[in-house]
């Protein structure tokens, strides 16, 4: 780990954006308040009335959806499973993170999840227990300008816990302040664009450190762009990400990646549960050469004291 370490400095710059982002609700709010006449939004929403954009939103995949800035009412509590059932054939345990997010405020969320893990009995015996602890926080904005698409500025914080299997955990700590962005595209086709910026500060734990490949061994920012189109019965989303440890360490590396997704809704968007199937690949090109693969995922998801839409 590098001695140089630019966090403090990085994350008073966050609380000075955040800070400046509580201070442009208040004005965004009185803009709606005295725009021009009533029949103004009514003409926006007749464009797209078929595309319910949060619900969009919701049902991209969960690395994309729990950054991007979304409409839900004060108080709205969800909760999810995300079971990680490839492990039956690849491990002989079963991950499966569960967690909840709560909207505190008008714009604030939020997000605790524990990973667990659990021997399926289908080869030797792992135990059971808790891997990991997850703990995040996000200011949302939603810009009329936009035309529904907004901005959120937030932090993740994420650390092992107890001794789980080496292959479930990197060993590290990691602070995780990030800005994302959204805007529809080509609302008639209901396509969005996102983007953002996060970065990645390690610390050593205790535990030993397990590096994956083109993992970066140091801190790193994170440049994410990317656009995704709903249809009625799949939504797909192609995300570019470039991870670069060359501005906030010592280290000068870089890690290129495409990662194409399919999202396939098992049950109606007014259901719940809501359950969400995930399949998509990666191609990475990083220091330790390039990588091909394929992945998916399985979401249960369900929502308590009302709906955004």
């Amino acid at each position: 780990m590098s001695p140089y370490h630019p966090a403090p400095r990085f994350l008073l710059l966050l609380s000075v954006v955040i800070a400046s982002c509580a201070a442009w609700r208040p004005r965004l709010l009185a803009a709606d308040v005295t725009a021009p006449s009533p029949a103004a939004p009514a003409t926006v929403a007749s464009s797209t009335p078929a595309w319910d954009f949060f619900q969009f939103v919701d049902e991209l995949p969960e690395n994309i959806s729990d950054l991007l800035p979304n409409k839900k009412p004060t108080g709205a509590l969800r909760l999810y499973l995300r079971p990680s059932y490839g492990d039956l054939i690849r491990r002989d345990y079963v991950r499966l993170p569960f967690g909840g997010r709560l909207q505190v405020a008008e714009n604030v969320e939020f997000t605790g999840e524990l990973q667990s893990y659990f021997t399926h009995g289908l080869a030797g015996s792992a135990g059971y227990g808790l891997s990991g602890l997850l703990l995040g926080t996000k200011v949302e904005h939603l810009f009329p300008s936009f035309n529904t698409g907004g901005l959120s500025v937030g932090t993740n914080f994420s650390t092992p816990l107890s001794r789980p299997p080496r292959e479930l955990t990197d060993g590290l700590r990691h602070l995780l302040p990030y800005l994302a962005i959204t805007r529809p595209l080509v609302p008639q086709w209901h396509v969005l664009g996102y983007g953002g910026i996060r970065a990645d500060f390690l610390q050593h734990t205790a535990m030993p450190t397990q590096f994956g490949k083109n993992q970066l061994h140091s801190d790193f920012l994170t440049v994410a762009v990317g656009a995704a189109r709903e249809w009625p019965r799949v939504h797909v989303a192609l995300t570019a990400t470039l991870d670069s440890s060359a501005l906030v360490s010592n280290e000068r590396r870089q890690v290129f990646a495409l990662r194409p997704e399919v999202v396939l809704p098992l049950r109606p968007a007014t259901a719940r549960p809501q359950v969400l199937f995930t399949i998509g690949s990666h191609a990475v090109w990083g220091p330790d050469g390039s990588e091909f693969g394929v992945s998916s995922s399985l979401r249960i998801e369900s929502q308590l004291n009302g709906s955004h839409r």
